[in-house]
């Protein structure tokens, strides 16, 4: 589906946008929100549906540079929106078609305990733990 398309799809649903709602095909998922509450009012833009539009347009402007995948190191699970992109740069599918075979996200990784650290005073009290 056309990335303009499935901009309007999500804008006549009235779904509320988030950066991780995985509801377009965009690799990057970019929303930008402006708020002014002194005219009650809050402009969300799917950028990233509208710079697939213009890289169609302008593909001049655009360049993609391709590394190799990370592996998920954050402390949560990773996100399914993410996962998708992820499997669909590493087997070359489309995102729809990862969403299709993705199984389950990687799981988060606890971060080791941060060391012990004391101030201490000139003669060697302790006065506080900190950490």
């Amino acid at each position: 589906m056309l990335a303009l398309e499935q901009a309007i799809r999500i804008i006549e649903a009235q779904d509320t946008w988030d950066v991780n709602d995985d509801l377009c095909d965009c690799t990057y998922q970019f929303m930008s929100y402006y708020n002014n509450p002194y005219i009650g009012e809050t402009y969300e833009v799917r950028l990233c549906c509208l710079y697939a539009e213009f890289e169609k347009q302008y593909p001049q402007f655009f360049k993609r540079v391709q590394i190799e995948p990370a592996e998920w190191n954050g402390e949560s699970d990773m996100p399914r929106s993410i996962y998708h992109r992820q499997l669909s740069k590493l087997h070359g599918l489309s995102v729809s078609e990862a969403r299709m075979i993705a199984g389950e996200t990687p799981r988060g990784k606890p971060r080791a305990s941060k060391p012990q650290m004391w101030l201490l005073s000139p003669w060697g009290e302790v006065l506080a733990e900190l950490g």
